[in-house]
């Protein structure tokens, strides 16, 4: 297969002060402004969301360039700093699944996956492929193996006589060089989130959360959460989701994760050249790290004041704010805040259409970490967008109408909507 683009070291540092470019914060507005935005004039070279120290700057501006890298294979000449890919992966670099910070993009076709999801492969016992099914290796090894989709297509209707239609995807796994998974393997597909604003949210007080969860209804009441990221919130920290995605979907190991995604029954993987020990540098996980941490997240596009004020009373009214809450603390530096990420960071059961399945396609019970919906207005900019979990979603609507489970409530407040509430809920959302 083709091998990834080679970058050598003095190709870095000259990209690295092309990219040291200064942040556009958004204007404040007073005290109790919401931390963490800014205007995106380059979606490109995305912004930090304050101004840094010299120091702290320059780690942004290495880890925004590590971030749009393609690593490449281990030996190649005059790549020793970013050598080391596979030789199992998904993607050859993070802005594979998050292009310029955003959240996946759509599958390109009507009967294939986005370019920018994975297939996590969970379970009892250890898995032949190991955590993720890697799409794609290096000359002289064989990929793993092929997710295939296949779209089913629901429909309904609106309280007062609209029409709806979703698309459900159904997965399967082909081309498995290993043989089928084990029995209990359950399929859980993943498309790359934002990282606009993690850091951010790294900074909520674990009480913070508990008195949220505190106020939920019970029957709404969500759980806590391992860590703060990934889909179902088992990351610990920013560290830690880049380490897992650097071994799993890269094959690059780490001082915070050694060993990639190659299992015990891969032997010739296991035993393929490695770049270095670790093959990410300290330097390098501090860059990517401080990058994700300082990121900004896209200024809101704003409404008119009527769309907004009635926007925001239907996003109450219908129960939406219950979980995706608007306001949240944070503490950075002895300084105390607020971010508006609407998001509550707890686990939702939201229902069988929204579960995993297992080989035989049966449900299996699934608690989602609340999506932040801060950026959603950036998200929209460029084209279609993929939205939940997977990406099944193309739109804000649809969105709504996959949440079942705990979110049942909100859905049914949606459905009985008129049309003009209904459009006026969207466009808010879309703003966001």
């Amino acid at each position: 297969m083709p091998q990834p683009p080679r970058v050598s070291p003095a190709a870095l540092v000259c990209l690295a002060l092309l990219a040291a470019l200064p942040p556009q914060l958004a204007a404040a507005d007073g005290g109790d402004a919401p931390l963490g935005r800014a205007a995106f004039a380059n979606r490109r070279a995305p912004p930090a969301w304050r101004e840094l120290p010299s120091a702290r700057r320059e780690h942004f501006d290495l880890g925004l360039l590590i971030f749009n890298t393609s690593w490449v294979i281990a030996g190649t000449s005059n790549a020793a700093r970013i050598d080391g890919l596979g030789p199992l992966f998904v993607g050859s670099s993070c802005d594979t699944c998050h292009n310029n910070g955003a959240r996946g993009r759509p599958a390109a076709g009507p009967a294939g996956t986005s370019s920018s999801s994975v297939m996590q492969l969970a379970g009892a016992g250890e898995q032949i492929y190991g955590a993720v099914l890697n799409t794609a290796a290096i000359a002289g090894h064989a990929p793993e193996g092929q997710v295939q989709v296949e779209w089913l297509h629901r429909e309904g209707r609106y309280a007062d006589g609209g029409s709806w239609a979703l698309r459900e995807p159904r997965y399967t796994l082909r081309n498995l060089i290993y043989g089928p998974p084990g029995a209990g393997t359950v399929l859980r597909p993943r498309i790359g989130p934002q990282v606009f604003g993690t850091g951010l949210l790294e900074q909520v007080a674990l009480q913070a959360l508990e008195d949220i969860q505190g106020r939920q209804p019970r029957a709404l009441r969500g759980e806590l959460p391992p860590g703060r990221f990934g889909w179902q919130g088992e990351a610990l920290d920013v560290e830690h989701q880049t380490a897992l995605a650097l071994a799993r979907e890269m094959g690059l190991s780490s001082n915070r994760i050694a060993q990639d995604d190659c299992s015990a029954t891969q032997i010739a993987c296991r035993a393929e050249a490695q770049g270095g020990a670790p093959e990410v540098s300290d330097e390098f996980m501090r860059a990517l790290v401080t990058y994700q941490q300082e990121l900004a997240v896209p200024a809101r596009v704003p409404l008119p004041a009527e769309r907004e004020a009635n926007g925001g009373r239907l996003f109450e009214r219908t129960g939406c704010a219950t979980c995706h809450q608007p306001s949240l603390p944070v503490s950075i530096d002895d300084t105390d805040g607020r971010i508006d990420a609407f998001t509550d960071l707890l686990l939702h059961d939201l229902g069988e259409g929204l579960a995993d399945r297992n080989l035989a396609g049966r449900p299996v019970p699934s608690r989602w970490r609340t999506a932040p919906l801060w950026g959603m207005a950036h998200a929209g900019q460029f084209g279609d967008i993929a939205l939940l979990h997977d990406g099944r979603a193309a739109s804000v609507e649809e969105a709504i109408l996959w949440h079942g489970g705990q979110a049942e409530e909100a859905r049914s407040a949606f459905l009985h909507l008129p049309a003009g509430d209904r459009q006026t809920l969207i466009a808010w959302v879309e703003s966001l």
